[in-house]
């Protein structure tokens, strides 16, 4: 049987795993015995690209040929933080393409240990990712030669992990996952079963760890300056400076103190920072984290912070004690770690992949696990005139942290006397002001005869279980069907810019 695989698509690092069909789950290795495959792309001249940690090596010596944080843009034309493309010798590198090259990295490592074509994979994604991120996550995909059998959530795939590798308890569990370049947090009910529902959830895609080194660079940059250099007038200094930050960061989670020689000036120069200064560094960012998690239980989950029975922390970021602390001063619990912090967003993937393929022996301990149920990121909803001067507004109607698959109806009245067709717009978000959402997509359709003003237009929609939306309109009164719109990971991409896109990776291996 044709292997499905699970894979951690991280910002900073990802892992591709598998579970048999006896329920035993393995991340899996490449030739270079490393299981854990940094997310970033040389583009050597004259090359073919190379993806991991080599990549993220020559970020010290190409830095303009050496991409990283790329997840970041997911869904967007660029990703760098000014704005500007990601371009290398005339090429615009897309974050669906860099991200294919990743995802053909760890299809790659799934063929040599299976020893046979591997062609479908479930693909975890940050719970607080959108419709467009979601869509260009499986353009990804696409352009890398997989089948994505399912996008899941990175906190609901950890939490099935953790699960199953420990007695899970029943109640309101917090999943607080901070990673390398993205933070959320979700809330799932328990069951004494193992059953899992998320409640709610909420985050940030643009805050993690890659932040938390940029403030400490800025220390060390403070630092350089007052012996007189200037870190940004040499990139291979300033590279140097940001390898060693990560390093301080990593260190301080275990270390009261850490220490690192950069070079300044083209002299020696030994940088300190203790914990309590990275405290002090981060404190805008406990306060933003602190604010989201409150917002979370409070707000969407409609608890209070006692209604919380155990802390899961997931992502390598979460190792950092502000956070650890903080979880704890809120919740009143003191958190627990999911088994390998790194690794088990995507061995949760990989039990959830063999579940959905049918895998697993009946007779297994996983066969009997009962699929997690996911929730709503965000509110979906259609656009309605809401006064007789034509402006119109969103209506949601499924809300954020709604459990899906979920089905709705509403009977809406028709705008205006004398009314021909039906506009039918989806929109994203759970703003009533059509300036804070996203359009997702539009369908028109004929009334068949002019209407007077309110006549019935009842509005279906679904989002199915594989986020698969589809809205359709009737008339109210005879029921006859007026349009419809499918909406399902239409990513940015468009079909003729996707077929280019694998015409030219068809011509590239991955190193």
């Amino acid at each position: 049987m044709t292997p499905i695989i699970g894979i951690d698509l991280g910002t900073t690092n990802s892992v591709v795993a598998y579970t048999d069909v006896d329920g035993l789950t393995t991340t899996i290795a490449g030739t270079d015995g490393r299981r854990i495959v940094p997310s970033a792309v040389h583009l050597p001249a004259g090359a073919d690209p190379v993806v991991g940690e080599r990549a993220r090596q020559y970020a010290l010596m190409e830095s303009d040929r050496v991409a990283q944080f790329f997840k970041r843009g997911m869904g967007e034309k660029v990703f760098l933080p000014d704005g500007s493309p990601f371009e290398v010798d005339g090429k615009a590198w897309s974050p669906e393409e860099l991200s294919s090259l990743v995802l053909r990295k760890l299809k790659q490592m799934a063929e040599q240990h299976f020893g046979q074509p591997v062609a479908k994979a479930v693909i975890t994604v940050p719970a607080y990712f959108g419709e467009p991120e979601r869509a260009a996550t499986r353009d990804a995909g696409e352009l890398a030669g997989l089948e994505v059998v399912r996008i899941v959530n990175e906190p609901t795939a950890a939490a099935v992990a953790h699960g199953v590798d420990q007695e899970a308890v029943a109640g309101k569990a917090l999943v607080f996952d901070l990673g390398g370049g993205t933070f959320d947090v979700t809330i799932m009910s328990v069951g004494a079963d193992h059953s899992m529902e998320v409640v709610a959830t909420g985050g940030d895609r643009q805050l993690g760890g890659v932040d938390f080194d940029r403030l400490i660079l800025g220390r060390i940059r403070e630092a350089a300056a007052t012996q007189g250099v200037d870190l940004e007038a040499d990139p291979w200094t300033l590279s140097e400076a940001m390898a060693a930050a990560e390093d301080l960061k990593h260190e301080l989670s275990d270390t009261q103190s850490a220490t690192r020689r950069i070079t300044a000036g083209g002299r020696p120069m030994l940088f300190t920072l203790t914990r309590e200064e990275l405290d002090r560094l981060l404190a805008d960012k406990l306060q933003e984290v602190e604010d989201t998690v409150r917002y979370t239980i409070n707000e969407r989950a409609g608890l209070k912070p006692q209604d919380i029975d155990a802390v899961l922390m997931v992502g390598g970021s979460s190792r950092i004690p502000a956070f650890q602390r903080l979880l704890a001063r809120i919740s009143g619990r003191e958190p627990k770690f999911s088994r390998n912090l790194d690794e088990d967003v995507a061995r949760g993937a990989a039990i959830l992949a063999a579940k959905l393929g049918g895998e697993l022996d009946a007779r297994s301990q996983l066969a009997s696990l009962p699929t997690p149920v996911d929730a709503a990121s965000h509110g979906l909803g259609v656009s309605i005139e809401v006064d007789r001067a034509g402006n119109l507004a969103n209506e949601v109607l499924i809300p954020e942290g709604t459990t899906i698959p979920a089905s709705v109806s509403r009977v809406f009245g028709a705008a205006s006397e004398g009314q021909t067709h039906v506009e039918v717009v989806l929109n994203e978000g759970q703003e009533h002001d059509l300036e804070f959402v996203r359009e997702l997509g539009r369908a028109t359709g004929a009334l068949g005869q002019p209407v007077p003003m309110g006549y019935p237009i009842r509005v279906a929609m679904e989002y199915t279980a594989d986020q698969l939306i589809v809205v359709k309109a009737y008339d109210g009164q005879s029921g006859r069907f007026i349009c419809e719109l499918e909406h399902r990971y239409e990513g940015r991409l468009s079909e003729r810019e996707k077929h280019a896109a694998r015409a030219y990776l068809a011509n590239l291996e991955v190193g």
